[in-house]
C-alpha cells in the first residue's frame, strides 16, 4: 500500500503529494492536484489511480448543438402553427394505413429513448456496487436500477412488438403480450449488462451523477408527454376517420371530454384517444439526448455529436411523417412531441455545462 510521505502547498490551488510505494522498488511519485481553495479532496489506490471527470463538451461541440437544436425548435414551432390551421386537411391527404415502409419506419420511433436508458442503468449499477456506501444501500441501489432495467425494457418492447403501433404490424400479428413483455425483459436485462461491463472500463469519478442527468430528463419529458395524453384525449386520425356516429375533429389545444362515451359505446381503446402529443415522436427525436448519454460511457463518441445531430434531424422528421401517414397523429401532435424532447436536450446541455463547471473544483 502506497503512503504519503509529503503533502505540500505550491500555491493557491495546486498541491503536491510525493507518495513512497514498498512494493515497488522504493519507487516514489509525485502529483500535482488542482483543487479549491481551502481544501483538498484525495482520491487514489496508486497515483496513477487519479480518476478525472466526464471528459467535456468542447466550446465548439456546445455551440454546434445548440445552434442545431435551437433550429430545429423553432421548425417545431413553426409546423406546430401550420398544423393549428391544417391538421385535418393534412392529415385526410396523407393517410395510408397500410404501407409496410412506412409502418416499419414508425415502428423504429420507439427505439432510441428506452434501449439506451437501459444500457446507462447498467453503469449505475456497477457504480452502486463499487461506491464507499454501507453493503445495504450497494445492494439495495444495484437491484433497484437492474430492476428498473428489465421493467422498461419489457414496456417497450411491448410495444415495439404490438401490431398497433410496431413491427407487428408488418405481419398483421403480434406475440401475446406477456411474451413481448418476457423478450423485452431479456432485451433490457442485457442492455443492462452491457452497461455494467461499460461502467467498470470508464473511470471517470462524476460518470454516476452525468448518467443520471441524462435519465432524469429522458423520463421526465417522457412522462410529461403521457401525462398530457391522458389529459386533452384528443381522437387519433385513424379514430377519427373510422367513421363513428357524433365523433368530430378536435383542435390540439381543446381538451376532449368525451372519449369515455365513445369508449363505452363503441369499444373504441384509450390507445384511440391519447393523440396529442406523440410519444413515437417524442422518443425519436431523442436520438441526441441518448447519443449524449452513450457518449458519457463510451469516450469515443464524444467526437460523433455533430454527425449525431445530423442523424437526429433525419430520424425525427422521417418517424413523424411516418405517424401521420398512419393515422395515428395530426402534424400538431408530431410536432408538439419532438418539440418537447429538443427542449430536453436543451435543458440537459445546460445542466451538463453546469456541472462541468463544478468540476474543477472537485478534483
Amino acid at each position: 500500500m502506497p503512503t504519503i510521505m509529503g503533502w505540500t502547498r505550491t500555491n493557491g490551488t495546486e498541491h503536491r503529494a510525493t507518495f513512497f510505494s514498498p512494493t515497488h522498488s522504493g519507487a516514489h511519485a509525485t502529483l500535482h492536484v488542482r483543487v479549491a481553495p481551502h481544501w483538498v479532496k484525495l482520491l487514489y489506490n496508486y497515483p496513477s489511480d487519479f480518476k478525472e471527470p466526464v471528459i467535456p463538451l468542447t466550446q465548439e461541440q456546445r455551440s454546434l448543438l445548440t445552434r442545431g437544436m435551437v433550429a430545429l425548435a423553432a421548425v417545431f414551432v413553426v409546423t406546430l402553427v401550420i398544423g393549428t390551421f391544417n391538421d385535418l386537411p393534412i392529415a385526410q391527404a396523407i393517410y395510408n394505413p397500410g404501407n409496410p415502409v412506412v409502418i416499419f419506419l414508425s415502428s423504429m420511433g420507439l427505439l432510441p429513448m428506452v434501449y439506451p436508458v437501459c444500457l446507462l442503468l447498467g453503469t449505475l449499477v456497477q457504480r452502486s456496487l463499487a461506491s464507499n456506501k454501507p453493503p445495504v444501500a450497494r445492494f439495495a441501489g444495484a437491484a433497484v436500477c437492474a430492476l428498473l432495467a428489465l421493467v422498461f425494457g419489457a414496456l417497450i418492447t411491448r410495444a415495439t412488438l404490438s401490431m398497433l403501433d410496431g413491427f407487428g404490424g408488418l405481419v398483421g400479428a403480434e406475440p401475446p403480450e406477456t411474451v413481448r413483455m418476457a423478450i423485452g425483459a431479456v432485451v433490457g436485462g442485457g442492455l443492462c449488462a452491457v452497461g455494467y461491463g461499460a461502467g467498470k472500463a470508464n473511470d471517470a469519478k462524476d460518470l454516476a451523477r452525468r448518467v443520471i442527468m441524462v435519465i432524469v430528463v429522458m423520463l421526465v419529458s417522457f412522462a410529461l408527454v403521457e401525462i398530457v395524453k391522458s389529459i386533452m384525449a384528443r381522437p387519433r386520425p385513424r379514430t377519427l376517420f373510422a367513421g363513428y356516429e357524433g365523433l368530430e375533429f378536435c383542435p390540439w389545444y381543446s381538451k376532449f371530454s368525451g372519449a369515455q362515451g365513445f369508449m363505452d359505446t363503441f369499444g373504441i381503446g384509450k390507445d384511440g384517444f391519447k393523440s396529442f402529443p406523440s410519444g413515437h415522436s417524442l422518443q425519436a427525436a431523442a436520438f441526441l439526448t441518448a447519443f449524449y448519454g452513450l457518449s458519457l460511457v463510451y469516450p469515443s463518441l464524444r467526437s460523433k455529436l455533430g454527425i449525431a445531430l445530423g442523424i437526429e434531424v433525419v430520424y425525427a422528421v422521417v418517424v413523424m411523417a411516418c405517424r401521420m401517414i398512419l393515422g395515428a397523429h395530426f402534424l400538431s401532435d408530431v410536432s408538439m412531441g419532438a418539440f418537447i424532447s429538443v427542449v430536453a436536450f436543451l435543458v440537459l446541455l445546460a445542466w451538463d455545462k453546469r456541472a462541468g463547471a463544478k468540476a474543477p473544483q472537485e478534483r
